[in-house]
């Protein structure tokens, strides 16, 4: 640290007493706050000097602190300049043109201000004569505040920047409205890296960003990203959730999963919950059907043919499994196929709710209907068509009464008439193609 030095019986002159304030500064600006702002040129603290909306004509400068670096000062001078406002500026800028579009620029600059004057007795130098003067006995860092107005031009260029001034803001003053908005003020500070902008060296990062100096307020954003997505590479640890989390959803297209009481969830962005594998099928072919249709043999698979105009019907009673999360659809899954090549057929199941411990095996109080829609034979004989059948409304109710684990669905298939011309041949539908999707 410099220091002003005097020795006994030397003469003090004027500079040697301004020189105490100068390297005073020197040390702190040039050598101590550099480092401390991870050696940052001409930037801003924070909201510090940010150039604000105010009306078509004029702008306000917010209040705050600020350094701009001079290397043409010499020592004690210190080349790290304070910029300073103590209170909010208004900036008036030109009339907008009446053509044209033009593109002004806000600009500052050190500068030392005198700040407080006094009365002072004073000797001239020459006549020795002692009189009263009023004089500068303080001063103080402050920012010159400079606005550059553009050109307007049907494609208006931004102007230079002064020599000695750092550019704050840049403006669009549109023809004869002015500035439009917040929107039409571009902020062109550097930030000093404290707090949220405190840069890091995230070189080689393979899912972050990868610079020398990266923001932190960037990184966390980042990371909690990835967090959310569920893009962390393995965690052998979750934590159990009892009750269930209800804070937040996650995004549309994205799961969150938790842990309860030996299971595993999925909550979806609409606040969904499913136990993870409560959506797997079940059946195939021992699946029970039973019922009147005309069961035969037919490539070497059991089939049973529903007639047109016929009021044949098969019968499959489903066990809802105990992993089952109330408020799933549940959805049947079933096989046809026909020998025309043409016309269509349409299939519908009309499905009973037997609630455990409440219903009588044959209960038909709570129904849920549903038909595979028009399946057209389109040219090719005996041509295998899956469909799907809802069993449940979308949120796994029959008649506004919710499914349970441990009730049994019993499911009538019978066939519908379609749309269009109904297929004169009897459709076949394959049992062993039943699956069952709980959720």
């Amino acid at each position: 640290m410099s220091r002003a030095n005097f020795e006994d019986g030397v003469e003090i002159v004027l500079e040697d007493l301004n020189r105490i304030n100068q390297v005073g500064e020197k040390t702190l600006y040039d050598r101590l706050v550099y480092e401390l702002v991870q050696r940052s040129e001409d930037a801003f603290f924070s909201d510090s000097f940010k150039v604000n909306f105010a009306s078509g004509t004029s702008l306000i400068m917010l209040k705050g602190v600020g350094f701009q670096t001079d290397n043409t000062q010499v020592t004690p001078e210190p080349q790290k300049r304070l910029l300073y406002r103590d209170t909010n500026e208004n900036i008036n800028l030109t009339a907008p043109d009446a053509s044209n579009d033009r593109i002004d620029i806000v600009t500052v600059k050190a500068s030392i201000v005198d700040e407080i004057s006094a009365t002072r007795k004073f000797k001239d130098a020459i006549s020795s004569i002692i009189s009263n003067q009023s004089l500068v006995v303080q001063t103080d860092w402050e920012a010159e505040i400079n606005v550059v107005t553009g050109v307007p031009a049907v494609s208006p260029v931004t102007p230079s920047t002064p020599a000695g001034y750092i550019k704050i803001a840049e403006v669009l003053v549109s023809a004869v409205t002015g500035v439009a908005g917040s929107g039409a003020i571009t902020d062109t500070r550097t930030l000093m890296p404290i707090g949220g902008s405190i840069g890091i060296n995230t070189l080689g990062a393979l899912r972050l960003t990868s610079g020398a100096s990266v923001g932190i307020e960037q990184m966390i954003n980042e990371v909690e990203a990835y967090l959310q997505a569920g893009l962390q590479d393995y965690t052998d640890i979750i934590e159990n959730n009892s009750p269930d989390p209800e804070v937040g959803n996650p995004a549309v297209d994205r799961q969150r999963m938790y842990y309860r009481d030996g299971v595993l969830f999925l909550k979806d962005s609409t606040g969904s919950k499913t136990p993870v594998g409560s959506g797997a099928g079940g059946g195939g072919g021992g699946a029970n059907w039973q019922g009147d249709a005309l069961e035969e043999i037919e490539f070497s698979e059991k089939v049973k043919r529903f007639t047109q105009g016929d009021s044949q019907s098969e019968t499959l009673y489903v066990k809802i499994p105990q992993g089952y999360l109330a408020g799933r659809q549940i959805q049947m899954f079933l096989g046809f196929y026909s020998p025309s090549v043409s016309d269509e057929f349409r299939m519908d199941v009309t499905t009973s709710l037997v609630r455990n411990d409440v219903d009588a095996i044959n209960s038909s109080a709570n129904q849920h209907i549903s038909n595979s829609g028009d399946l057209i034979n389109a040219g090719t004989a005996n041509k295998y068509r899956s469909t799907t059948l809802d069993l449940t409304s979308p949120t796994g109710q029959l008649n506004s009464f919710a499914a349970q684990a441990g009730d049994i669905l019993r499911v009538e298939l019978t066939r519908g008439t379609p749309g269009g011309t109904d297929d004169s041949q009897d459709v076949r539908f394959i049992p062993s193609s039943t699956e069952v999707k709980f959720g």
